[in-house]
C-alpha cells in the first residue's frame, strides 16, 4: 500500500517534468518530506481541448477519494489506496476508473515494518526511491459537488479527491526487498503511458489498468529502499541501523 510519501519539488518543476499545465485558480502544495492521507497533495489530470487534443494539467485534490454520489466530503474508510483488484467493481472507485483517472507524482514514499516476530514490536519506517527523480502513481480522481456553493460554474462548486492504486507487492524474485516489506504496491506508470490513462475519452479503465499491472514489476525493478526515521518536523530524514538485516 502507500500512507505516506515525499515530493521534493515545486509546482512549476512539476509542471516541467510532466509537461502539464498550471492552473491560476489552483493552490499548489509546497514541496515535503511527508504527505498524509486527507492532505491536498498534487496529480496530473487529462482534459479535452476544443480541437479534440488532450491538455495535462496539474490539479489539487484531497488523498482519499470521496465519491461523487457521498453525502459529504469526509469519510473514515481508508480510500486513500484503491486495489486494483476491485477497482473495476466497487462504487467508490468504479466511476473513476472509467472517466476520472489521474497520475500522482511522488520523490518516495514510505512502509512500515515490524522491527521483530511480536504484535507489539515497534514498526520500522522504510523510504523507497526511485531509480531517477520520480515515480509516477496510477491513481484515480472524482468530483464532489459542494451545494454550499450556489452557482455550479463556480469552480469552488467541485471539491476533488484522489487514491493511488495498489496491487500485490512483486515476487522475492523480481525484488526480494519489497517482497519483504509490504504485501501490497503502490501501482507505478510507465511515461509513455501517461497520455493515455489520463485520457478522459477513453472509457476502457480496465483494459488500462491491466496493461499498467503487466509493467508494473519491471518500472518497480530499479527502486531502492532503506531504514530511516524522520526528524525535525518534516525537514530532514536521517538513516538508522536496519533492524531486521
Amino acid at each position: 500500500m502507500c500512507g505516506r510519501f515525499s515530493v521534493g519539488f515545486e509546482a512549476d518543476d512539476l509542471s516541467r517534468k510532466l509537461d502539464a499545465l498550471l492552473r491560476d485558480d489552483t493552490v499548489y502544495p509546497s514541496p515535503a518530506l511527508q504527505f498524509n492521507p486527507t492532505d491536498p497533495v498534487t496529480f496530473l489530470r487529462g482534459r479535452s481541448g476544443d480541437d479534440g487534443s488532450l491538455r495535462r494539467e496539474l490539479a489539487v485534490g484531497r488523498w482519499g477519494l470521496i465519491p461523487s454520489f457521498a453525502e459529504s466530503f469526509e469519510t473514515r474508510l481508508p480510500s486513500w489506496n484503491a486495489r486494483s483488484e476491485t477497482a473495476a467493481t466497487l462504487p467508490s472507485f468504479k466511476s473513476s476508473l472509467q472517466k476520472w483517472r489521474a497520475v500522482v507524482p511522488v520523490s518516495a514514499y514510505y512502509e512500515f515494518k515490524k522491527s521483530g516476530p511480536g504484535r507489539k514490536d515497534p514498526k520500522q519506517r522504510y523510504v523507497v526511491e526511485p531509480g531517477n527523480d520520480l515515480i509516477t502513481f496510477a491513481g484515480l480522481f472524482a468530483f464532489w459537488r459542494d451545494e454550499s456553493v450556489a452557482d455550479r460554474k463556480d469552480p469552488q462548486a467541485w471539491r476533488l479527491s484522489c487514491s493511488i492504486l495498489t496491487m500485490p507487492t512483486p515476487p522475492a524474485e523480481a525484488h526480494e526487498g519489497l517482497h519483504n516489506l509490504h504485501d501490497r504496491l503502490p501501482v507505478p506508470l510507465a511515461p509513455g503511458m501517461i497520455n493515455d490513462w489520463i485520457d478522459p475519452e477513453e472509457k476502457d479503465g480496465r483494459s488500462l489498468l491491466d496493461a499498467a499491472l503487466s509493467d508494473a514489476y519491471e518500472l518497480a525493478s530499479s527502486w531502492t529502499l532503506r531504514p530511516v526515521d524522520l526528524v525535525d518536523g518534516n525537514t530532514r530524514m536521517v538513516e538508522v541501523p536496519n533492524p531486521v538485516a
